[in-house]
């Protein structure tokens, strides 16, 4: 009997049919457990299964962050040393009070992706509720948000008893919030979460780590791309303790209402702009495509209205307030061409 081809044994053991298999030059990838990450779909991909990929990430001009990923999947033995980068630490360990070590390094490691499961803290109790799996957002939140909108109804109880239609007038109120929402987290992410922390300062790598950088180290830990109910709290009620210092008590329960509507449908558009795989060449997947771009390409663009950015803030609003409406709507019709046919330049992958 004739020996059957690697390609045609591996496909034949349902194990190695599993297997998402490329070549890059001598090296072998295994890239299965990437496909539902790559921002331009499954489909994308599909066609390059044991072909060598080498040309086409070199014509569609992949970061130097895609080619470091890359290296989470290699499989030939004689490669399969970690990167250097990752020799600084020790994954076997808490993270977070390794990385103020780092010094002058932090940057560089921290803008360098890799696909694994980050754990932060010594503690088991404090690592469990430093994690958050997308349901626990809704499941938390939504109970307080309906709450809070009740206490608004009741805050206005003889307005609205005398006037069926008084209701209406606040709803003003809680878009208003839903519009603070996207004005705080634009603003945070712009001037807070990509400030590049002083290299000889332990205490503000590990804070700027802890806060934004971890999301970035590990873009596909599912644990660790929400934010943690227990802190998310705490904030939350410092922040209403100061709204309620500056807002009539009218219209108080209905913005804080529209904050937390905002806040939800940000981080679980967010968790599903990592892990969704949204059909080719509709809002999402140009959307995740584009976040990717923040992820991948260009860590530093810190507005989202800086070439390819963040992709998950209010970009119309506050791209037209300061200043960047020129470019938006240079990306838009980027996207509506048909010359470009979903691609971005600099593209993470094939």
């Amino acid at each position: 009997m004739a020996m059957m081809s690697q390609q045609a044994l591996g496909e034949s053991s349902p194990e190695k049919a599993k297997e998402f298999v490329v070549h890059h030059g001598e090296s072998e990838y295994e890239l299965s457990r990437f496909l539902h990450f790559h921002p331009g779909g499954f489909n994308t991909l599909l066609g390059f299964k044991f072909r060598d990929i080498a040309g086409k990430m070199r014509t569609t001009q992949h970061s130097k962050a895609a080619h470091y990923l890359m290296e989470e999947y290699r499989r030939s033995v004689a490669n399969n040393a970690s990167h250097d980068l990752e020799k600084l630490v020790d994954w076997s360990k808490p993270m977070l009070w390794q990385v103020g070590h780092l010094g002058k390094r932090y940057q560089e490691w921290v803008s360098s992706p890799v696909d694994r499961r980050l754990r932060l803290f010594q503690s088991n109790f404090v690592e469990s509720i430093s994690v958050t799996p997308w349901y626990i957002v809704p499941i938390f939140w939504v109970p307080i948000l309906l709450t809070v909108l009740i206490q608004g109804y009741w805050d206005n109880y003889a307005y609205i008893k005398q006037d069926s239609l008084a209701f209406l007038w606040f709803s003003p109120c809680f878009f208003l919030g839903v519009v603070l929402w996207s004005l705080m987290e634009y603003s945070i992410h712009r001037w807070v979460f990509h400030h590049h922390p002083p290299e000889d300062s332990f205490t503000l790598i590990t804070l700027h780590f802890l806060l934004h950088g971890l999301h970035h180290k590990v873009p596909f830990d599912s644990q660790r791309l929400l934010f943690p109910p227990v802190p998310a709290a705490l904030l939350g009620a410092l922040a209403y303790s100061l709204i309620r210092m500056l807002t009539p008590l009218w219209m108080l329960h209905f913005m804080v209402a529209g904050i937390i509507t905002g806040y939800i449908t940000y981080d679980l558009i967010h968790f599903y702009l990592h892990y969704g795989s949204p059909k080719a060449h509709t809002y999402f997947y140009h959307m995740k495509r584009y976040h990717n771009q923040h992820h991948f390409a260009h860590h530093d663009s810190v507005s989202p209205c800086d070439e390819w950015s963040e992709g998950v803030a209010c970009r119309v609003s506050w791209c037209m307030q300061f200043g960047g409406f020129d470019r938006l709507v240079c990306n838009s019709a980027f996207w509506l061409s048909e010359e470009s046919n979903g691609k971005l330049p600099h593209s993470l992958f094939p």
